[in-house]
């Protein structure tokens, strides 16, 4: 059965194109601060206030998932992944990569796959549930596991790229997939319009008192 997510999506490709033009507004902002952490805020919300779902962030410390979405009586927890090409997807951020911490590795929660084709305007969606994650760790036929090079800042891992396509073509035999391509807005020419903006917001949010 395809993953409810991706069936809310399917029924509103409007909300996935309008995505895909947020997250190139992000990038006025260059990428740091974190523009990873930017997507995550954005997607969150997109999925709340767009498709009225009911989502719930992870506690802070929180490092298997993201954030929750309820689905009736159902919760499902996902952890959230986004980037700009298919590719590495980081699945542990901190300590040294050995062999042996590799495969003692395992996936606790769905992964929520988010990527954005810049040359082609393209935004697709998939959900890579823990079954294929733990039939594609253990495929033989391929590089599953990527590790920075020692001569690299040699923290976390994660998968590789061809272990990611494979989690893709799994996810799109299951339904568990969406894409669609938006119209691209000029972000440049709407760089100054976006700061002023932000600037107001500041100023709203610093001129409340408790919170009001």
């Amino acid at each position: 059965m395809p993953d409810p997510l991706i069936g809310f999506l399917k029924n509103r490709m409007d909300v996935l194109r309008l995505l895909g033009r947020i997250w190139q507004l992000l990038y006025i902002e260059g990428v740091a601060p974190d523009v990873g952490k930017r997507r995550e805020n954005a997607i969150r919300l997109l999925l709340k206030e767009e498709l009225g779902l009911d989502v719930n962030m992870a506690p802070e410390m929180e490092r298997g998932w993201d954030f929750s979405i309820r689905f009736g009586a159902d919760e499902v927890k996902y952890s959230l992944k986004t980037s700009e090409e298919i590719g590495v997807i980081k699945v542990a951020w901190n300590g040294f990569p050995s062999r042996e911490r590799v495969e003692r590795f395992t996936f606790e929660n769905p992964i929520l796959y988010v990527v954005r084709d810049k040359e082609s305007n393209r935004i697709s969606v998939c959900v890579f549930e823990l079954d294929d994650l733990e039939t594609v760790r253990n495929e033989k036929q391929i590089q599953v596991w990527w590790i920075p090079r020692s001569n690299t800042n040699p923290r976390g891992f994660g998968l590789s790229r061809r272990a990611v396509k494979e989690l893709m073509r799994k996810a799109q035999i299951k339904g568990n997939f969406v894409f669609t391509e938006y119209e691209s807005i000029p972000v440049e020419s709407l760089r100054e319009k976006y700061w002023k903006k932000w600037y107001e917001l500041l100023k709203e949010l610093a001129s409340t008192i408790d919170g009001k």
